[in-house]
């Protein structure tokens, strides 16, 4: 499964900055385009004129070219630009989905026996979506150490299990458990 990773920030930038790259060499064009369509000859023979010829229709080709490639440069452009629009809506909208869950998650560790305890276990939870998320990286970047991953996958919930259990063992050495439990 492919995983694609995409700043809308970042899209919608570079989108910004196409559309100038594409001003740019459309001036450039239009600024080209008087001189060197109507070439005149050097001199009144046959040969310059032909010559003269010969360039306004490089000329001609030129232009024709350099509108078909600023009509893509400009789709390009458009759809980058849509894209990440695309992108901000759906993190949005995950966002937003995800606010219940936070809002109780306010709740908990609001409590002040749980709160520490909760607070602890995110961020363990925090800590191994970290390492996941960067064992990740270096496993695009070289993936002989997809090797690794059963071991790595193997540990991470015994490490995780141990941080959860170490957490309790403090709030039952604090005396802090006992009040729950009465």
């Amino acid at each position: 499964m492919a995983y694609v990773m995409a700043a809308p920030e970042l899209m919608e930038a570079a989108a910004t900055e196409l559309a100038t790259i594409g001003s740019t060499l459309n001036a450039a064009r239009t600024a080209a385009a008087a001189p060197t369509l109507a070439v005149l000859p050097a001199a009144a023979d046959e040969v310059s004129a032909s010559i003269a010829h010969l360039f306004s229709g490089h000329a001609v080709d030129y232009q024709k070219l350099a509108g078909e490639a600023a009509a893509f440069h400009e789709q390009f452009v458009q759809r980058l630009t849509a894209s990440a629009g695309s992108y901000a809506s759906a993190e949005a909208a995950n966002v937003s989905w995800l606010q219940p869950l936070s809002a109780g998650a306010d709740v908990i560790a609001s409590i002040p026996v749980l709160g520490p305890l909760f607070n602890s276990i995110m961020g363990y939870w925090n800590s191994l979506l970290l390492a996941t998320s960067g064992f990740l990286t270096l496993i695009v970047s070289d993936p002989e150490l997809l090797l690794v991953l059963p071991l790595v996958l193997l540990l991470a919930p015994f490490a995780v299990l141990a941080s959860i259990l170490g957490a309790a063992v403090l709030l039952v050495g604090f005396g802090l458990v006992a009040p729950l439990l009465s």
